[in-house]
């Protein structure tokens, strides 16, 4: 599993930190043989949690807990880069969740997320209050057969 985590500067205050305890709530689901890795976003990106074991859950929530928010959107860097991690992973089952309040800077989602699908990896969504691109966000799981989720209040 890799969390695409926006931490653009709409994400700031209370939001980036109710964003960081979901980005950690999946390790508490998964088995010490699977593995998890989280890639954050704002105009670039960055791996805070590299790809690992999810039995290192208290190194992963560290250093998701050292992330800060700011900067602009731009989903699609960050969502190639999680699918060229998962591309080459041996794990029967591959997700991506992308987590964002925002509209990011335009790009190919659909040819990328229709890319992923094909290489089996699912793609699910959570669109955060009303200032997210609901209609990419569910466009986007829809391509990747996964899931999307809104949340208008990111404390839900």
């Amino acid at each position: 599993m890799v969390i695409v985590l926006d931490i653009s500067g709409s994400m700031g205050g209370q939001k980036i930190e109710m964003a960081k305890e979901a980005a950690k709530a999946p390790l508490a689901l998964l088995r010490d043989t699977d593995s998890f890795g989280l890639v954050a976003f704002d105009y670039n990106f960055y791996w805070p949690v590299k790809i690992q074991s999810a039995a290192n859950r208290a190194g992963i929530s560290t250093a998701i807990s050292t992330i800060i928010a700011g900067g602009e959107t731009n989903i699609y860097p960050a969502q190639r880069e999680a699918f060229i991690a998962l591309a080459g992973a041996t794990s029967q089952v591959k997700h991506v969740i992308l987590l964002s309040d925002g509209r990011s800077l335009p790009d190919d989602f659909e040819g990328l997320t229709k890319k992923m699908a094909e290489s089996k990896i699912t793609v699910s969504t959570v669109a955060v209050g009303n200032g997210a691109d609901r209609e990419l966000m569910e466009q986007m799981a829809k391509w990747g057969s996964g899931r999307t989720y809104y949340l208008e209040d990111p404390t839900a």
